[in-house]
């Protein structure tokens, strides 16, 4: 018997061909370009006027240039973008690669900045001392696997606090 697979193979085709072709050329050119400018955004403007602003939209001018427009929380960092339009112009081709901005527009909405991410907390070691003190305190729970969890839970909680007090 000839059990060959019958099926043809699938083409395969880049994410980039696929979504030009839903959205369309132009469209998906914006959306790449704005979300450049989004991770970018902290080195462009700074990490104070990061969590103020944001880059919202690019849209295109009739000569062929781009117009940027970004959200800010107050009307004082929209005096602040016109005041560093230059210096944003430089830094949206040199960290995101936008050519051609010719306008930087600002609009006020409430709430819009970029929020840092936290940085992750790492544990500090525990001492043995801490570890057998706690493993008294949770002896007499007779279910093993309940015993076990509880432990690691105080185990991660004594780690973490020890950071915290430093």
């Amino acid at each position: 018997m000839n059990f060959k697979n019958k099926r043809s193979r699938s083409q395969l085709s880049s994410v980039h061909n696929n979504l030009s072709e839903i959205l369309g050329e132009e469209a998906l050119g914006e959306l790449i370009g704005i979300s450049r400018l989004r991770r970018a955004w902290p080195d462009i403007v700074g990490p104070m006027m990061a969590t103020r602003t944001e880059p919202v939209q690019l849209e295109h001018l009739d000569g062929n240039g781009i117009c940027l427009w970004v959200a800010v929380d107050h009307s004082i960092m929209s005096q602040q973008i016109r005041f560093l339009r230059d210096q944003i112009r430089e830094a949206c081709f040199k960290h995101a690669g936008i050519r051609n901005l010719h306008k930087i527009r600002s609009r006020v909405q409430p709430g819009a900045g970029i929020k840092a991410k936290a940085p992750k907390a790492k544990p500090k070691r525990v001492s043995f001392r801490q570890k057998r003190a706690l493993a008294k305190d949770v002896m007499n729970i007779k279910d093993r696997g309940l015993r076990k969890a509880i432990f690691k839970a105080h185990l991660a909680q004594i780690a973490y606090n020890e950071e915290e007090n430093k």
